[in-house]
């Protein structure tokens, strides 16, 4: 036999074309998600104003201290345990 198996052939494209639409599906799916996160639901604000800037890093901080304690605080009560 000098050639592949018709059959094999035909499930080989059917696999890629199923792969390929989970990903376009998914990457819809992520890009959509993170617009929507983008996306102020307010007013329209001056991008240059230095309060909102100064604000916005508040947010952010104060977001990253709260998941930094809250993983910590998961650790220490399911994984570590108290003493």
């Amino acid at each position: 036999m000098s050639g592949k198996d018709p059959r094999e052939e035909e499930r080989r494209r059917e696999a890629q074309s199923v792969l390929d639409r989970a990903e376009r599906e998914s990457e819809t799916v992520l890009r959509t998600t993170f617009e929507g996160a983008h996306k102020r639901s307010g007013p329209p604000v001056d991008e240059d104003d230095p309060i909102e800037r100064l604000g916005r890093k508040i947010g952010r901080s104060a977001g990253m201290v709260f998941a930094l304690g809250l993983v910590v605080y998961l650790i220490w009560t399911y994984v570590i345990g108290p003493a």
